[in-house]
């Protein structure tokens, strides 16, 4: 089974959250998700959350800056999906995309209601759950998300729980 690993930050300014704005065609458009990406081999998830942030908001931050808030699973046909997602608070607001892969429209700063709205159009269920559930203090940090199918209800397992 195909493994495939991700990494996200909700970055956090003056009590607001940034988004990006990405292309996403298999969805049929364009939606807002926190800034995120692909865990390379040689990366620790930390030092890919720091990588993704920078490219696609040029807010720059070091992986010891970084909480852990939670983390997920996705068993899906052909692969299996881990995902990290950290927060972390900015220093200096200014936003700069550099995006490599060249699927990021715009970076920009939401309040908290604001980016849970937009978040919750994810159609994709792994992305927005868990990141809307601790913008909305719905779940203890550090739980974990399992999801057996991208459109299952997850089970969730507090921190700490065996």
């Amino acid at each position: 089974m195909n493994e495939r690993r991700y990494a996200g930050v909700i970055a956090i300014y003056d009590g607001r959250i940034v988004l990006v704005r990405e292309r996403r065609d298999h969805w049929g458009g364009a939606f807002w998700n926190i800034p995120s990406g692909t865990v390379e081999s040689h990366e620790t998830p930390a030092l890919a959350a720091v990588r993704e942030l920078a490219e696609e908001t040029g807010l720059a931050v070091r992986p010891d800056d970084l909480q852990l808030v939670g983390t997920s699973s996705t068993q899906g046909m052909e692969h299996r999906s881990l995902a990290w997602n950290f927060t972390t608070l900015i220093g200096n607001p200014g936003l700069a995309v550099d995006d490599p892969d060249g699927l990021v429209l715009e970076a920009r700063w939401f309040t908290r209601g604001e980016a849970v709205a937009l978040l919750r159009r994810l159609p994709y269920r792994p992305l927005c759950e868990p990141v809307v559930a601790y913008l909305t203090d719905s779940v203890d940090p550090g739980s974990h998300w399992h999801f057996e199918g991208a459109d299952a209800d997850p089970v969730v397992t507090p921190a700490g729980a065996e």
